[in-house]
């Protein structure tokens, strides 16, 4: 099967740490003073510590420390309620949005191709096309300050890789040379990666940034209003940003095995622009749902965040494309099952949360996005296309009048 090399026991391990604490997508514990004290919404944290009421086993585990003596106060609806109609057109507009410029730059990158391997002579444009750019790559690394810092033989991808080799090449003097040797070296790394690689490790890169400025104590207050989705502040955009946010070391971590694991191989297959369409639409709808049916269940309102609902919809995109693809989880190594075996069985986990309200995790969020992966595979895909070549024609339509 095409992409089953990435279904080793170490990836697909991913799946068991969706089940961990790591995936969830509440900090539940974290914040439930507020919820706790919401007859009150202006007490500080420091008043909050003062009065928590923990359950025994977690309190050495979910104390507040000194740099989260910040004051959060929710600045939403006076009357404490939670608005329905702004964040869902928020939502349909940014969803629609991110599928029109993504499928917009698709359809610029397919003419790309086209113009360069297309017409009557293809073959012979191909060749020059080919010729051309090892042309300027051998132009590239045959620079001198190039040629003494990674010698004669050295390989690359293509023409943006040597580009990124000369830029290292031609930093001033006093950089040392093992740092320059050693961005050479992450520039192999990055370049020698596939296109769907890349795409995943850009989103790990902006949750890692995410994740390092909640370490910083005076920015707490800043990454509260703008990287925290309460159902109460009244910002719709926490929708989208509270889905790259992690203030817990092994969220952030449980998190991006999982991502990498099975994102990498549903990127590749996507094409980049199709998977980050799908992957922040994915991202922004199981934190509308959440936020949708949170006013059902009002003890569970509490702040959010993490990317766990846009890797729910990964794994159940994965698991419409390799229904039978193997995965093993870390404690049960030697017992596989078939992600079509375990993934339904952790959304039933989920519903059961979701129904039962428990407070471990954002079961609605969780159950919202692997629907959504699966549905999307199922539908959405089609409509991607359809869109795609939609634009298209419309560019063919136009090109006539603006010649």
């Amino acid at each position: 099967m095409a992409g089953s090399k990435a279904w080793t026991a170490p990836k697909a391990a991913a799946l068991y740490l969706s089940a961990n604490r790591g995936y969830s997508q509440y900090n539940g514990r974290r914040y439930n003073n507020y919820q706790q004290h919401n007859d009150d919404p202006h007490l500080s944290s420091q008043q909050f510590s003062n009065q928590q009421h923990y359950d025994p086993q977690h309190n050495s585990n979910h104390q507040y420390h000194d740099e989260q003596q910040w004051e959060y106060r929710p600045d939403g609806p006076e009357d404490g309620g939670v608005r329905l109609l702004r964040p869902t057109l928020w939502a349909l507009g940014f969803t629609a949005g991110t599928f029109y410029l993504c499928s917009s730059s698709f359809a610029d990158h397919r003419e790309r191709l086209r113009v360069q391997s297309g017409g009557i002579l293809a073959a012979i444009g191909l060749r020059t096309q080919q010729y051309d750019e090892e042309e300027r790559v051998w132009a590239l690394m045959s620079d001198g300050h190039v040629r003494r810092l990674v010698g004669r033989a050295h390989a690359v991808s293509g023409e943006k890789h040597a580009r990124a080799i000369r830029r290292i090449a031609h930093l001033p003097a006093w950089v040392p040379l093992e740092l320059k040797r050693t961005g050479v070296m992450l520039a192999d790394k990055w370049y020698r990666l596939s296109a769907g690689e890349r795409c995943v490790y850009t989103i790990v890169g902006l949750n890692a940034v995410v994740f390092g400025m909640w370490q910083i104590p005076r920015l707490l207050p800043f990454m509260a209003r703008n990287f925290l989705h309460d159902p109460r502040s009244g910002r719709s955009f926490t929708l989208l940003t509270s889905t790259f946010s992690h203030r817990e070391l092994f969220h952030f971590a449980f998190n991006t095995i999982a991502l990498v694991s099975f994102g990498t191989s549903v990127a590749d297959i996507m094409g980049v622009e199709h998977f980050t369409a799908f992957y922040l639409s994915a991202g922004v709808v199981s934190s509308l749902v959440s936020h949708l049916l949170m006013p059902l269940r009002p003890a569970l309102m509490l702040p959010s965040l993490g990317a766990s609902g846009a890797v729910y919809s990964v794994v159940g995109a994965t698991m419409m494309m390799f229904p039978h693809a193997k995965i093993a989880l870390i404690f049960l190594p030697f017992l596989p099952f078939t992600i079509s075996q375990a993934f339904p069985a952790l959304l039933a986990y989920d519903l059961a949360g979701a129904v039962l309200g428990w407070r471990s995790f954002n079961h609605v969020a969780h159950l919202a996005g692997g629907l959504y992966g699966i549905a999307y595979m199922e539908w959405g895909a089609k409509q991607w296309a359809r869109l795609t070549l939609y634009i298209e024609e419309r560019r063919a339509r136009k090109a006539p009048k603006d010649n």
